[in-house]
């Protein structure tokens, strides 16, 4: 990774580069600020400098054999460690070294991911992640070896405020006396829970959120004709490109449960039953957490047009185009029904999740719609 594939933050990709230029890099340097800022491609992007064989003034050649290792993140004297937990595949004391498939293909293809990202890609469920005391005795042994290829040898320990105890203190004295030519570069979203000391031999980096058009210029790169999305996603992101891309893929998912609600209710209304069948069979076969996902958004519109119809807009919380909809279809949505409709809606998703067969489950539900909303308010 180079630098010009981090989004803003020049002036410190500037200060890295002259640390590296003026032979004065810092043994144990910390990364700090909130998540989804760009804090771990900077320090990739540092190592891929550092270890580069044709740098430049601004940044690595990003084509020599160091910078191709590191950007497929297989380079032999960079290491990794970042919290795990034990799981199926793993039972007992669990290290990065146990995750380090999942670790390279997630941060190629994301280098911007989450703490609970990365803990549902490696199927945390549960659990919490964890830097134990097996890691601090795997990054003496890996630390106490030459560098293979390289003049340097760099750990980048992501997380470290999820360190035990043991795994701290060990860690602490890997700082105070570093073996010859390594580098520790940490990256924190929490420094108030890291052991003092440590923070007290590091240098520290704070990492400021992005600017609105570094943000703008990395969602352009990867949805190339939403722009006219992209200025309300980044005001809700606050300076989190993570969050950012969190917000867009869960419009988009919106966006689709929006036409599959309004398409469900039309033809109920219309009592289309041919249609509402065909819909079944196709809304049926989406998998069982996508059904549930529905289910959820329509027991939320169905709220919001109760909202809307006792003239509660200061508390109905719609998209333009949700309100735009709801507008007439409030109409339909009033003390008669609201509970039942309500009611149904959730004893779907409570059928779904204990594995019922979703045509049925989806056949039962219309049914119940098409009654309730022609029922009129006097029978509340």
């Amino acid at each position: 990774m180079k630098f010009a594939d981090v989004l803003g933050h020049k002036e410190i990709k500037q200060r890295l580069i002259r640390t590296v230029v003026e032979e004065r890099i810092s043994h144990a340097q910390l990364f700090f600020g909130p998540s989804g800022v760009g804090k771990l491609p900077l320090a990739i992007a540092y190592a891929q400098y550092i270890s580069c064989e044709n740098r430049g003034e601004n940044d690595s050649c990003g084509t020599c054999p160091s910078c191709i290792k590191i950007s497929k993140l297989v380079h032999p004297d960079l290491h990794f460690v970042y919290p795990v937990f034990t799981s199926n595949e793993v039972k007992i004391k669990p290290v990065s070294d146990h995750y380090i498939e999942q670790w390279r293909n997630t941060i190629v293809s994301n280098p911007y991911v989450t703490e609970n990202q990365w803990y549902d890609i490696i199927g945390a469920e549960n659990k919490q992640g964890l830097i134990s005391r097996y890691e601090s005795t795997s990054i003496l042994r890996k630390l106490s070896m030459k560098s293979y290829e390289g003049e340097f040898k760099i750990m980048i320990i992501w997380l470290p405020e999820k360190m035990n105890a043991q795994a701290a203190n060990s860690l602490l004295k890997l700082i105070e006396e570093p073996p010859d030519k390594t580098i520790f570069l940490l990256i924190s979203e929490n420094t108030d829970v890291i052991l003092p000391t440590i923070l007290s031999r590091t240098q520290l980096i704070r990492v400021a959120p992005l600017d609105k058009e570094s943000i703008k210029k990395g969602l352009s790169g990867k949805y190339p004709d939403s722009s006219e999305l992209f200025e309300d996603v980044i005001r809700r992101s606050n300076g989190n490109y993570s969050e950012a891309l969190q917000i867009i893929e869960s419009d988009e998912m919106e966006n689709l449960h929006f036409e599959e609600f309004t398409f469900f209710m039309r033809k109920c209304y219309m009592r289309e039953i041919i249609e509402i069948n065909a819909w079944i069979e196709k809304i049926a076969g989406v998998g069982r957490e996508r059904l549930k996902l529905f289910l959820s958004y329509g027991l939320r519109m169905i709220r919001e047009n109760f909202m809307l119809n006792l003239k509660q807009n200061e508390i109905s919380f719609l998209s333009r185009k949700e309100e735009d909809f709801s507008i007439k279809f409030s109409a339909f949505i009033h003390k008669g029904n609201v509970h039942l409709l309500a009611s149904e809606f959730d004893r779907a998703i409570h059928h779904i999740e204990a594995n019922g067969y979703a045509r049925l489950v989806l056949m039962d539900l219309s049914i119940k719609v098409i009654m309730l909303l022609k029922q009129p308010v006097e029978q509340a």
